[in-house]
């Protein structure tokens, strides 16, 4: 079993990547975020409170999902030392997966993964209106002197700008060799 996955920061281009990657690898997607919106769509949005409650929900459908498929690209925010134990999804769970794992690290700059992040439109559920675009830059700027995490054979990938997936793939399958 084959998996890509894949990290950055907020931003970043993870989730881009991951839907262009995956049909080039024959891989399904699995991405906490769609995971997450599903789970606001169904029940509902609340409080930070909530929110967090259906995080950590979508961190095991991630992971439920991911253990039950053949091979996939999995995109999330990880979460590595430094960050709060209730924010990104765990990884200690990864390496059982496959001995086929690569690791794609979307890199950018974090005043330029900002204002990605600040440009898009989330379900309404991340409550990213609650904050102030100052407050979501300094989170991402902060996350950014934090390590990627350490899974498989790491790629970095520099997504400041578009990124050639096609050029990715075959990087990633050669990992896989």
């Amino acid at each position: 079993m084959r998996f890509v996955v894949i990290s950055g920061l907020p931003g970043s281009g993870k989730t881009t990547v991951a839907r262009a990657l995956a049909p080039l690898l024959h891989l399904p997607l699995i991405d906490k975020d769609d995971i997450l919106d599903h789970l606001f769509k169904t029940r509902g949005v609340g409080s930070a409170d909530w929110r967090r409650t259906l995080s950590r929900e979508s961190d095991r459908i991630l992971r439920h999902d991911a253990e039950s498929s053949h091979g996939a690209v999995l995109a999330s925010l990880w979460r590595v030392p430094g960050m709060a134990d209730d924010s990104g999804t765990p990884t200690d769970w990864l390496q059982a997966l496959s001995d086929q794992i690569v690791h794609l690290h979307c890199v950018c700059d974090p005043d330029v993964a900002a204002q990605r992040f600040i440009g898009r439109a989330r379900h309404p559920g991340h409550l990213d209106a609650s904050r102030s675009a100052a407050e979501i830059a300094d989170s991402i700027r902060a996350l950014s002197n934090l390590p990627p995490p350490a899974l498989g054979a790491r790629i970095d990938v520099d997504t400041s700008t578009a990124p050639d997936v096609r050029e990715i793939a075959r990087m990633v399958a050669d990992r896989w060799r």
